[in-house]
């Protein structure tokens, strides 16, 4: 049986990695696909963008020449080459022309390619008596026809575009008007994105780039005649020419290029080319598809960690199962030799099995009397708890509920939802006290966090409000100016000063003169040759003051001096502090009334500041 079940989980386990391995397949696949066509979409709408962009920019020059070749100015200039005068005045009329037109450089040839005028005659790289006659674009207008070059300028070593044009008189060619067009124009507004955009010419040599790393690289290794013609027509002067190993067919107008020397996944390019209309140049897009083969890999990991979830799953299933199966045998193997030990000593065991059931159900009633007991004097903790902690919100609530029927009556429906919110809050508030005195009875590690001690004391007095006015008290806060933070839990803390501050107003139900502070300050406190920061939370009234006989079973669980009081107030409150690493205290005042400490170490060591004191009358 064994042997036939491991058979069945090798096979399982077979079938289970071809499902696998085809889903992973088929995922890449259908994945690849679809982002590969999305990529090849988004990328041929911005080449056709770039493609529209490049042939617009060049568009705005190429007519200028044929404009300028027709004015009078040019053809006087021609006429009358050693006219200093007429040539100066064609120098300013070409810088206007040529920044008016946006241009890099516009210059005049005579018929010998010899530079007579230039928007540039006044800057020390002026282009006035350099010889052309080696560029093609003066050779193309010389044979009355429109010439269009890309080169590095010989004088200012710029790249730019050439746009030249013949100037006839009587019908000869006596001159070529050339405007050159800086390149970097077209450039910069497509550097900066994701996809490379490249404009190389018939050699694969890149003259345009989004990147300027690419500029002056071939795209394809060149042989050592190109080498020498590409040096011998001068377009790119003495710049040298790398070679730039790509792995790929440059000639399909899509394709999949690789570049060694590359970060993993980056090295890899979706090309898209288009070819100018004159066949000059090619334009291309080298967008990267590395964002392809990283949706692969987490595809690839997501499925992964699924299927290996999904046969966990099954490991799991399985040997519980066989864990199940194994208990079972063990249990009848178990009984049956406890059959037969029973048969073997029936009679000798019947007194012992007699007493033994005696004593498990003693022990069953006794643990039922423990369970009871417990349950009671925890539902008493709770139930005593639950009663001295909510007195005070439950009165605020009832204050608050008359409050809004009064301001129901007078239509006053901003302040009726402003005391309902409020009782809405202290249910709330009531509905934490109770969790959390429940789990102070059962005594739980508390989560304590950083708290600022002053938004817990404002949050006591607003509670207190009510009480106070009812009561003619006046209730005065002294509080630092800066934060001053300590480790707590804010509840909590807000329900002992609440209860301090309840116990104060109860000791001054007979006193004249009902006055309460509230005091916060920070003190040093030397600790074994260390020295501590503490918060000091203090709480005088003047009330009746605690009898003497009192003060040492104060904090003394069910000891009270009140009529209905249950003695759990203080207790608890002093426990709730030791957890908080803190300690609460009390004495007599000199004069009258009594004050109440509670001291918390501080998180952080702060400057100590002036007190700004509140007080509160309610008189």
């Amino acid at each position: 049986m064994q042997l036939i079940m491991a058979k069945l989980s090798k096979h399982i386990t077979a079938v289970y990695l071809f499902i696998y391995c085809l889903t992973l397949i088929v995922s890449i696949n259908l994945l690849w696909q679809h982002s590969f066509q999305q990529l090849q979409t988004s990328n041929q709408q911005q080449l056709d963008r770039f493609s529209r962009h490049l042939e617009s920019q060049l568009g705005h020059f190429a007519f200028i020449p044929q404009l300028l070749s027709r004015q009078g100015i040019i053809i006087d200039a021609l006429m009358s080459p050693h006219n200093t005068a007429q040539l100066d005045l064609t120098n300013r009329h070409l810088r206007s022309i040529n920044n008016i037109v946006g241009a890099s450089d516009t210059y005049l040839l005579d018929a010998k390619a010899n530079t007579i005028a230039a928007s540039n005659w006044l800057k020390e790289a002026s282009f006035v008596g350099d010889n052309y006659a080696f560029r093609p674009y003066y050779q193309d207008a010389m044979r009355g026809e429109q010439g269009q070059y890309f080169a590095l300028g010989s004088t200012s070593g710029r790249r730019g575009y050439y746009f030249s044009y013949p100037v006839m008189y009587a019908a000869e060619v006596i001159g070529v008007v050339v405007v050159k067009m800086d390149l970097s124009l077209i450039e910069k507004d497509w550097i900066g994105k994701e996809q490379h955009f490249l404009v190389s010419d018939m050699n694969n040599i890149v003259f345009i780039s989004s990147e300027e790393k690419w500029l002056f690289k071939s795209l394809s290794p060149l042989s050592d005649n190109q080498k020498q013609t590409i040096l011998k027509s001068r377009r790119y002067l003495e710049q040298p020419i790398e070679s730039v190993s790509i792995n790929g067919d440059l000639q399909q107008n899509a394709s999949v290029l690789s570049m060694p020397n590359k970060k993993p996944f980056s090295n890899y390019y979706l090309s898209l080319l288009s070819v100018s209309q004159s066949k000059d140049w090619s334009i291309r897009v080298f967008a990267p598809i590395a964002p392809i083969i990283i949706d692969i890999l987490i595809l690839v990991t997501f499925i992964s960690l699924l299927f290996l979830l999904l046969y966990l799953t099954y490991i799991l299933i399985k040997q519980k199962r066989n864990r199940l199966q194994e208990q079972a045998m063990l249990a009848i193997k178990s009984k049956r030799e406890l059959e037969y030990t029973v048969m073997q000593r029936t009679s000798a065991l019947q007194a012992e099995v007699e007493e033994r059931h005696k004593a498990e159900s003693a022990l069953r009633s006794t643990q039922k009397e423990l369970i009871q007991s417990a349950k009671l004097a925890v539902l008493g903790q709770l139930s005593a708890s639950i009663s001295h902690e909510l007195n005070n919100p439950l009165s605020a609530i009832r204050t608050y509920a008359e409050n809004a029927v009064l301001f129901l009556e007078r239509n006053q429906l901003d302040h009726v939802s402003n005391n309902l919110t409020r009782i809405d809050l202290l249910t709330e508030r009531m509905a934490k006290i109770s969790s959390q005195l429940k789990s102070f009875a059962r005594k739980p590690n508390g989560e304590l966090q950083v708290i600022a001690l002053q938004p817990v004391i404002f949050a006591a007095h607003e509670l207190l409000k009510p009480q106070l006015k009812a009561n003619k008290a006046n209730l005065t806060i002294a509080l630092p100016d800066t934060p001053v933070n300590v480790k707590a839990e804010p509840i909590q803390l807000e329900q002992i000063i609440v209860n301090l501050l309840s116990n104060a107003l109860q000791s001054m139900q007979h006193s004249d003169d009902k006055q309460i502070i509230i005091k916060l300050a920070v003190q040093l406190e030397d600790k074994q040759n260390s020295k501590e920061s503490l918060a000091i939370i203090k709480v005088l009234d003047k009330g009746t003051g605690i009898d003497k006989k009192h003060l040492p079973h104060l904090f003394e669980p069910f000891f009270t001096t009140k009529e209905t009081g249950l003695g759990l107030g203080l207790s608890i409150s002093q426990q709730i502090i030791s957890n908080m690493q803190g300690s609460l205290s009390a004495q007599n005042r000199p004069i009258a009334g009594a004050e109440f400490t509670i001291t918390l170490p501080l998180v952080i060591n702060g400057v100590f500041s002036e007190l700004n004191t509140i007080k509160d009358s309610n008189s």
